[in-house]
């Protein structure tokens, strides 16, 4: 049967009926479309084998990036002296705690330590060490980002800003 026109797919009382995909493999389909792309840039183009599975690099990337934005957002929702979510955020705050809920679930755990003596143990990075009024030892007085840790597996490092006693020594900051 020929491919239907435009005229009678639209005056068709079924016109879905009309509808026809063409009857090739995708897994040839693809082959051209590759074929095409890499004869237009002029490149090599690629095995045919099927693409391999997302390393556990790029997972661990892509695990990162995400529980840092969900950690992000979960921080602009909340006071930050009681740590309930504000009231214009409530709604919207549940849906990030189930995406935390997820991230649980998934072994992933973010910490950044705040409010929480430092340690030169800890799994961050120094930004900056600051001199603090109220502080009595270093603590972590602000968190740039949270350390990620998938399955015992440290993926990220925290980034933070240390508050240091008012008068004390500047203690350089620590990379690890």
């Amino acid at each position: 049967m020929p491919a239907p026109g435009f005229l009678q797919q639209v005056f068709a009382r079924a016109p879905k009926s009309l509808a026809r995909l063409p009857e090739v493999p995708v897994d040839r389909a693809l082959e051209e479309l590759r074929g095409w792309q890499t004869s237009r840039a002029g490149a090599t183009p690629p095995p045919a084998a099927a693409s391999p599975a997302p390393s556990s690099d790029a997972l661990g990337a892509t695990l990162c990036h995400l529980a840092t934005h969900v950690w992000r957002a979960k921080n602009k929702m909340v006071d930050p002296k009681t740590g309930q979510p504000l009231d214009e955020m409530k709604r919207a705050y549940r849906h990030v705690e189930g995406a935390i809920d997820t991230l649980v679930q998934m072994e992933v755990t973010m910490n950044d330590w705040l409010n929480q003596s430092y340690d030169v143990g800890l799994p961050v990075k120094v930004l900056a060490f600051q001199p603090t009024p109220g502080v009595t030892r270093d603590t972590v007085i602000e968190a740039v980002r949270p350390a990620v840790v998938w399955k015992n597996q440290l993926l990220q490092l925290g980034e933070v800003i240390v508050g240091t006693p008012p008068g004390s020594a500047p203690t350089p900051p620590v990379s690890q």
